[in-house]
C-alpha cells in the first residue's frame, strides 16, 4: 500500500501547518485553536479527511469533516426552523414526542444535571450580544431541549463567543455540514437520570446557535449526532425561534423578577422509593389534601412546582422577606389541626420538617404532607391516593430533600 503522503502530498503539507500553528496558540481552547487553524490554512486534501487529536489549553477536541447529505434539511445553503418537526426528523431512533414547552406541559420540562463543564459556572462566555432567540421542547424519555440564538455586533465578537463557550469541555467533536462547523459535546450521566448529554453549536457571520438536550435515554448514537448537526446549521441559517428580542439577554434587568433555583425531581422520586398513588389522576403542583385550602407561595415573589398523575405533588414559595414562608405554613398547620375527618397526624422528621399523614379510608386512602420554611422560602410536598401506609424511612427521606432544595441560593 502506498504512504498516505503518495495519495496525496498536501496532506502532509496540512498536517505540518496545523502543528506548527498549534504550538503556537496561546491556548484558548480546543474550538479556538482550530477556529485558527481554520482561518490561516485553507488546505483542501480532496477526499481524504484529516484526522487528528488535539489537546489545548484543557480542552480535546477531534476535527472531522463530514460529507454533507445531498438530501439533508442543510444542503446547498438550505434553511428550515429548528423546531418540533425538525428534531422528531433530526433524533429519530433515540428520542421522539418532541413538542414546544408550556409550563403545563405533561411531559415535564423540570430541572436536570449538567456536565461540569456546561454549568453556568464555567461556561465563559460574555462577548455583547445585539439580539437573541430562545425555543424550548420537551419530548420522551424526559427529555427537554433548548436551542438558543445569539447575534453579535460582529463577526469577530460572534467568532470569539463560540470559541470561548465551551473551551474547557473534553472529548468534544467538530464536523463540517454544507461548509459550516459545528461542533458537539456529548457526555452520559454517571447514573441514571435526567441530566444534559448533548450540546451542539454552530457560527455563520454575526449569528449563533446553541442546542442543548438533556434526558434519560443517553447521548446521542452517531448517525443521530450528524443529523442534528444538520439540523442545527439549517435552524441557524433559518433565523426563527419561538421567542425573539433585541439586546443582550445577558444584561441586568431590574424589573425582573427573581427565579427560584432548578431543582431535580428525580431527587423526590428516589425518596419516596415508589410510594404514589394506585391509580392515575390529573396532575397537580399543589397538594390535594383533606381540610387544606391555604397554599405555601401565598404573597411570593417567586414559585416553582411540579406535579405528576401518581398523586405526587411539591410546590415551592420564595419571599422578599424571612416571615412570609414561616406564617404560610402556620395557617396550613392550624388548618390541618382543626381536620378531624380524617384525622390527620402530626410529628416532625428529619431537618425540622413537620409530616402529616393520613388516611381517608379505603384502597388508595394513605395520603402525607410534608411542610418546611427555611429563610425566605417555604415549600410543602404531597402524597396522596397511596393504597398503603407510608415505607419505613420515607418520612425522613423526603425532609431531608426538601431542606436541601430550600438551601440552594437564588438565581
Amino acid at each position: 500500500m502506498p504512504d498516505i503522503d503518495q495519495l496525496d502530498p498536501a496532506l502532509d503539507r496540512a498536517f505540518d501547518a496545523l502543528t506548527r500553528d498549534l504550538a503556537r496558540s496561546p491556548g484558548p481552547g480546543a474550538p479556538a485553536a482550530m477556529a485558527t487553524v481554520r482561518k490561516r490554512r485553507r488546505t483542501r486534501v480532496g477526499a481524504v479527511a484529516l484526522a487528528t487529536l488535539v489537546v489545548v489549553g484543557g480542552g480535546l477536541t477531534v476535527p472531522r469533516m463530514m460529507s454533507a447529505n445531498v438530501d439533508g434539511v442543510a444542503a446547498n445553503g438550505a434553511a428550515q426552523p429548528l423546531d418540533a418537526a425538525a428534531l422528531e426528523t433530526a433524533t429519530a431512533g433515540w428520542l421522539s414526542g418532541w413538542e414546544a414547552w408550556s409550563p403545563n406541559s405533561p411531559k415535564g420540562g423540570g430541572s436536570y444535571t449538567m456536565p461540569e463543564c456546561l454549568s453556568d459556572d464555567t461556561l465563559t462566555e460574555k462577548q455583547p450580544q445585539v439580539g437573541w432567540g430562545i425555543s424550548q421542547f420537551v419530548g420522551s424519555e424526559f427529555a427537554m431541549t433548548t436551542a438558543t440564538f445569539g447575534q453579535y455586533p460582529d463577526v469577530a465578537t460572534a467568532e470569539a463567543a463560540q470559541s470561548e463557550a465551551y473551551a474547557t469541555c473534553r472529548g468534544a467533536t467538530t464536523a463540517t455540514v454544507d461548509g459550516v462547523e459545528v461542533w458537539h459535546y456529548a457526555e452520559a450521566p454517571s447514573e441514571p437520570r435526567t441530566a444534559m448529554t448533548d450540546v451542539w453549536t454552530a457560527q455563520i457571520g454575526t449569528e449563533r446557535l446553541t442546542l442543548e438536550i438533556a434526558g434519560r435515554a443517553g447521548v446521542a448514537p452517531g448517525a443521530v449526532a450528524d443529523r442534528v448537526a444538520e439540523a442545527v446549521v439549517a435552524g441557524l441559517r433559518s433565523g426563527e425561534s419561538q421567542e425573539q428580542s433585541d439586546g443582550d439577554p445577558n444584561a441586568v434587568d431590574p424589573d425582573a423578577k427573581p427565579q427560584l433555583p432548578p431543582v431535580m425531581d428525580s431527587d423526590l422520586t428516589r425518596a419516596l422509593a415508589g410510594w404514589k398513588a394506585t391509580s392515575r389522576a390529573t396532575a397537580s403542583t399543589i397538594p390535594n389534601a383533606p381540610c387544606l385550602s391555604a397554599q405555601v407561595d401565598s404573597g411570593s415573589v417567586s414559585a416553582s412546582g411540579s406535579g405528576t398523575p401518581r398523586g405526587v405533588s411539591w410546590q415551592i414559595g420564595g419571599f422578599d422577606d424571612e416571615t412570609t414562608g414561616p406564617a404560610n405554613i402556620e395557617r396550613m398547620l392550624d388548618q390541618i389541626r382543626s381536620c378531624t375527618d380524617p384525622r390527620m397526624s402530626l410529628t416532625t422528621v428529619a431537618a425540622g420538617v413537620t409530616l402529616v399523614t393520613y388516611d381517608v379510608g379505603g384502597q388508595a386512602g394513605h395520603g402525607a404532607l410534608w411542610l418546611h420554611a427555611v429563610g425566605d422560602r417555604a415549600m410543602v410536598t404531597g402524597v396522596g391516593g397511596a393504597a398503603d401506609a407510608m415505607p419505613a424511612g420515607v418520612g425522613d427521606d423526603v425532609a431531608r430533600v426538601m431542606d436541601d432544595w430550600l438551601r440552594i441560593p437564588w438565581e
